[in-house]
Formats: structure tokens, sequence, C-alpha cells
């Protein structure tokens, strides 16, 4: 929500000073602190955030950059190799008429046109399978924040990777941390140290869920843990117990003498 707050007032300033309007701009977090002061509610605050944000589709620039560069230079060299034989009065150049006569003498049943149709379709699939999906699959979407309008933010995987590793990494006798952020699943491997297992194993699960709570995803993401003992890991010796106290003689004032009276 800051960093949304962030990226509209720097909007709204350049827009003002120099007249310009920013369609597009980045805030990029180098480091976070708790903020201990308790949050003032936005005037446009709503009853909660809504759960239906979607992953921001990918604008596939270097695909679309290959294809329109191909098709540019295919075409030009045919206009090249056309205008030359109408304008200039040239023959024809040898590719073109070799490719007339190879079309002329091959039909569909060769196994270079089945190739060459094989080809093909598999590039308008894998272009039509660009198309039709959003792409960006190293970020995860964030649930809207309240009143941000057509706003978006996302969260890169490998930043949910860190921010794992260093809450388990705080985890004492976990020696070593290695984390795998997919789009629904994430995993958790931790070597231990020292310690006992059982009790490691639950600080270690339990981290993991208060790490995962607090980024505001749009889909939860499931944890899998698994820890391993290193090679020198041995078992915590059982604490000894003092043994029970023997029964003694019971003491106690003397009984009294008889007397004669």
């Amino acid at each position: 929500e800051t960093g949304e707050r962030v990226r509209t007032r720097m909007a709204d300033r350049v827009a003002e000073l120099s007249g310009l309007t920013v369609r597009a701009a980045t805030v990029r977090v180098q480091s976070l602190a708790a903020d201990r002061a308790a949050r003032s509610p936005h005037p446009s605050d709503g009853a909660g955030p809504s759960r239906r944000a979607r992953r921001p589709w990918s604008g596939r620039r270097v695909p679309a950059a290959l294809v329109a560069l191909v098709g540019t230079g295919a075409c030009a060299l045919l206009l090249y190799d056309v205008l030359a034989v109408h304008v200039a009065g040239r023959g024809p150049a040898a590719w073109r008429t070799d490719a007339v006569d190879w079309t002329a003498t091959h039909g569909p049943g060769d196994t270079p046109v089945v190739a060459g149709g094989v080809v093909a379709a598999v590039l308008g699939a894998w272009l039509l399978w660009l198309a039709l999906t959003p792409g960006l699959r190293g970020v995860l979407p964030m649930a809207p924040v309240p009143g941000g309008g057509p706003r978006r933010a996302v969260l890169e995987r490998s930043a949910v990777a860190g921010l794992l590793r260093d809450a388990v990494t705080a985890v004492p006798g976990v020696t070593d941390v290695r984390v795998r952020c997919g789009r629904r699943r994430v995993r958790v491997r931790a070597r231990l140290g020292f310690g006992d297992r059982t009790t490691t194993h639950t600080a270690v699960r339990t981290a993991t869920a208060a790490t995962l709570g607090t980024l505001g995803l749009t889909r939860s993401l499931k944890p899998r843990v698994t820890l391993r003992p290193e090679p020198h890991w041995r078992p915590p010796e059982p604490t000894p117990t003092a043994p029970p106290a023997e029964p003694g003689p019971v003491t106690g004032p003397p009984p009294p003498k008889e007397t004669d009276s």
C-alpha cells in the first residue's frame, strides 16, 4: 500500500510540474523495516481487500520483435526483387526462380513439404500459446490495495524465497536452508546441525507458515518442509533425573515416660 501511494504521488507531481502523463511506474523496495506506529486508515478503504487479482500479462516483447523482424526482412527482400524486375528491368533473382520451380515440382505428399508444414504448425501453435497465456511466471499477484483503483502489485518468486530463507535460518539448530518457490507451492529444505529433530521441524513449519501469511498474496502458497540432519548431528541426550529418596527412619518427639503415681 505504501508503494502504491508513492507511485501515485510521483505520477501526480510529474503531471503537475511537467504536464506529462505517467502511464507506468515501477517502485523497487530494497529494504523493509517494521513500522511500529499505528497505520492511519485510508479514507477510501473499503470493507476488505478483494481476492480476485490475477497474474499480469507479459508484453511478449522478444517473441513479437523476432516475428516482426523476420517478417519485415522477408517482405523487404521480396519487394526489392520485384522492384528490380519491374522498374530497373533486371532479371528475377535466382532464389525466387528456384523457389517457384521447386514449388511447381513438389506436392503435399513430399517429405520436405510435410516437414515444412509441421514446423509451421508448431511455430503457429507456439505463437498462439504466447498470445493466450499471461506469461510473467516469475511473479506472484498480490491482493489489490483497497482504494488503489486499477493498480495491482506483484511479488517476485525470488523475493518470496529470500524471505522464507531468512525466516527459517533464524530457527535455532538450522545450518543450511534451500527454498524453491513455485506458482502454487513452495518447498523448504533445511539441514539440522544440533537440537531435537521434532522440535526444530515444528519450529521451521511455524516460521514458514508465519512468513507466508504476511506476504499478502492472492493465492496462498502450500508449503512443503523437509528437515534432514547433518552427518555430524546426534540426538540430544536425555536430561538425567534425580533418583527418588529412600525412606529413612521416622524422627519425632520422644514418647512420654511412664511415672508411678
